[in-house]
């Protein structure tokens, strides 16, 4: 469970990260190449599906807790999970739009 907690919150960041060093040149023109495109485009694809898994997983968690009749259970991994997930989304689209057709 930790280890799909990390990939599903590093895998935004590295995508913010890029998005951030490639527009103020920082990645030494990496970002011109065609492995710094499939990396991009890699990540475009892959965020999503993580964060959805990510966001499945601690649902189930949550209910499954709630079905147990744990009084403390708390909604900051489900709450975390839906921001990754919404932050992924909003990442996409300006992915999208700033698409060059």
């Amino acid at each position: 469970m930790l280890f799909i907690r990390i990939i599903a919150i590093t895998l935004p960041q590295i995508l913010v990260l890029m998005l951030v060093g490639a527009s103020l040149d920082l990645l030494g023109g990496w970002n011109y190449t065609d492995s710094g495109f499939g990396v991009l485009i890699l990540l475009f694809l892959l965020n999503p599906v993580v964060a959805v898994i990510f966001l499945v997983v601690e649902a189930l968690r949550y209910r499954q807790m709630g079905k147990q009749g744990v009084n403390t259970r708390s909604f900051l991994m489900p709450g975390l999970a839906i921001f990754i997930f919404v932050e992924v989304l909003a990442t996409n689209l300006f992915l999208l739009s700033q698409a060059r057709m």
